[in-house]
């Protein structure tokens, strides 16, 4: 037989769980409709960042102090040539005086193959 103390107790801990699960559900909805924006930004701050590091090696020398090998820095330009598409042409125009390249030789490099 269950006493009428253990029926408000149960009722008591049906009403303080349906609030928990309402206010959880509360928060959910503040988190991810109204201050979407806000932890997009900070995902993304935390996911896509560009390091720029530039680590220098040290010289190689001989028993005198010589250099018998160095680092010396450059420079690499990367494209990946199915998001440029049909525009290699263009693209190869554009860049081939920076770069120094014939824009001929640029242009054909810069066409994807299948």
């Amino acid at each position: 037989m269950i006493r009428s103390h253990h029926l408000w107790r149960l009722a008591g801990f049906a009403v303080l769980l349906s609030l928990a699960l309402v206010a959880l559900g509360v928060r959910l909805y503040f988190v991810q409709v109204v201050h979407h924006e806000k932890y997009k930004d900070i995902a993304e701050n935390n996911t896509q960042r560009i390091f720029l590091r530039e680590p220098r090696r040290g010289d190689i020398l001989d028993a005198n102090g010589h250099p018998l090998a160095t680092s010396f820095p450059v420079k690499k330009v990367f494209a990946n040539p199915r998001f440029i598409g049909p525009y290699a042409g263009d693209v190869a125009r554009v860049i081939a005086p920076i770069l120094s390249v014939p824009e001929a030789a640029l242009a054909v490099r810069l066409r994807p193959t299948v």
